[in-house]
Order: C-alpha cells, then structure tokens, then sequence
C-alpha cells in the first residue's frame, strides 16, 4: 500500500508535483489541511482531506464535497499537527511506504518537524520519503538501503536524533567503511553518486539522507 500525503508547505513547480502524483501509483492520496489548495491547482482530486480546514479555501472545500472526497475535520486546539492526523489515517489503512509532498519551505519550523517525522513513519515499519522539485529525503535506521539517481548526484548524509554509528557508504565519490559519524558534525554533506545507484548502511542509530535533484 502506498499513499501520497500533500502538505501545505512550498511547492513552486506544479507541473513536476503533478507528473510525481500523476504517475506515482498511490493507492491512496490525502491531503494535509492547506495541502488540499496544491492539489486544486494541480487538477488532482483526493481521496481524503484532513485537518482543522483553517487553510483551504471555501470554494476548494465545495468543490470537493462535490468530487465525494472524504473529510476529516479536527479541533485547531489538538496534540496532533495535520500531518501526524494524515500519518495515523495512513497506518489505519495499511500503507507499507509513504511519501510527503509540500514538506519544505516556508516555515523553518515546519520543515524541521516535517523532516523529523521521517523517523516517526519509519518507527511505525512504513517507509517514508519526502519528494520536492529540488530534493528528495530518505531515513535509514539500523538498516541498508539503495538510492537511485545518475552518476553525478549529489547525496548529503546526516545523523539524527544522535550518533550514527557504523556508516558504509558505497558507491560514492567519499566512501566510508563502518564509520561512527558524530551527530553534531556535517561531514556527509555533499558527497557525489559514482554509479547510478549508492548504498547506505548504518549499525546503529539514524541517518538522514538527501538527494539533490
């Protein structure tokens, strides 16, 4: 099961965006509150929108109760953000990889949080991706994956939450072979895809790994 969740956060090419949702194969796309005025402008029609709806615009609300979309609708005062409300609603129905779409921009506080929340979808046995014009982010935990791209790409790789310990990174222009990467230290930033996949693995701990596009 894979679903598209949309966010109100910055998207400025929606010509992309859409040809990302359009041919993405989701079997379920929600929209995140605000996120349902992206979705209009990109002619997509949801299957649920979630949230306070303190940011959608009424006409967009009209428009689509006419198309059946599901609403959810939430208090402005609640423990959960929007995103957290799309999150569980995905889990809810089944979704083995999630990916967030109008993650970044805007708000600095916004981002970090969406970002993150990487580390709260995976701890749910859901693999998460953000996807924006410029990038996309992927989390490892205690785990190896491959990301895809063309020889040149440019991958950073960042611990969160604390040290990561155990780094092999394969196919990169600045390999590592089981190294402990410090927290508080940028030193996988801007590394360059050799091939046109690379392979990540951490023993221990959490990375961040984002792919410029």
């Amino acid at each position: 099961m894979k679903i598209c969740i949309i966010l109100n956060g910055e998207i400025k090419n929606y010509d992309y965006i859409n040809s990302v949702v359009v041919t993405g194969s989701y079997d379920y796309i929600i929209c995140s509150d605000g996120g349902a005025n992206h979705a209009y402008s990109m002619n997509i029609v949801p299957d649920y929108i979630i949230g306070d709806l303190d940011s959608v615009n009424e006409n967009i609300i009209e428009y689509y109760k006419s198309k059946k979309v599901k609403f959810e609708k939430f208090p402005t005062k609640k423990d959960e953000t929007d995103t957290e409300l799309c999150i569980e609603l995905s889990d809810k129905l089944k979704a083995k990889e999630i990916h967030l779409i109008g993650a970044l921009g805007g708000r600095i506080d916004h981002t970090i949080a969406n970002i993150n929340l990487l580390y709260y979808i995976r701890k749910r046995g859901i693999t998460p991706k953000i996807i924006s014009e410029k990038e996309e982010i992927y989390i490892a935990m205690d785990e190896e994956i491959t990301i895809y791209g063309e020889i040149g790409d440019i991958i950073s790789i960042l611990p969160i939450k604390n040290d990561a310990k155990g780094v092999t990174l394969n196919n990169l222009e600045y390999p590592l072979e089981d190294y402990d990467m410090e927290f508080s230290r940028p030193l996988g930033i801007s590394n360059v895809m050799t091939d046109v996949n690379c392979s990540i693995k951490v023993k221990e701990g959490s990375l961040i790994i984002i792919k410029n596009i």
